[in-house]
């Protein structure tokens, strides 16, 4: 009976940590889309990042990451990251416990790595950004696109 008990508390457990990954993804998914229309960038200059976690440069492209960061809380007005808010996202949106250990390993190089003076919002999250999908792709993390929100 304990064991019945504890598997029901546990599925709960992972059917809430599942909503609420999916309910992130959808909000990182909506911010993204406002901050495309916001910056005139079409789906097609954006698919690579998407399919193969590269991040292409060009204004547009940067200003882009710059609006999606501080949507989502990661990035002041004044360009400097939080990277404490963005390692709260990544506990919730990543299920699998091995995952949200690589993606804070992530979060804590890149943290050391990226200026903080960067001044503009663009070039921040620019700089935010690319150091975190080229970590993900060597660590083999798993890059959520609009496809997992639904």
């Amino acid at each position: 009976m304990k064991y019945l008990v504890l598997c029901v508390v546990l599925s709960y457990a992972y059917a809430a940590s599942v909503d609420t990954s999916k309910a992130i993804l959808q909000k990182q998914f909506d911010v993204f889309r406002k901050c495309m229309v916001v910056g005139n960038v079409t789906e097609s200059e954006v698919e690579v990042i998407f399919k193969k976690g590269e991040v292409p440069e060009g204004r547009k492209i940067k200003c882009l990451l710059g609006c999606f960061m501080k949507g989502m809380g990661y990035l002041t007005d004044d360009g400097k990251i939080d990277w404490s808010i963005m390692d709260d996202i990544n506990r919730k949106e990543y299920v699998n416990p091995d995952e949200v250990k690589r993606a804070l390993e992530i979060s804590a190089l890149c943290s050391k790595s990226v200026p903080q003076n960067l001044g503009n919002l663009c070039d921040a999250g620019y700089a935010g950004t690319k150091c975190f999908l080229d970590e993900a792709v060597k660590r083999k993390l798993t890059l959520h696109g609009p496809k997992d929100a639904e």
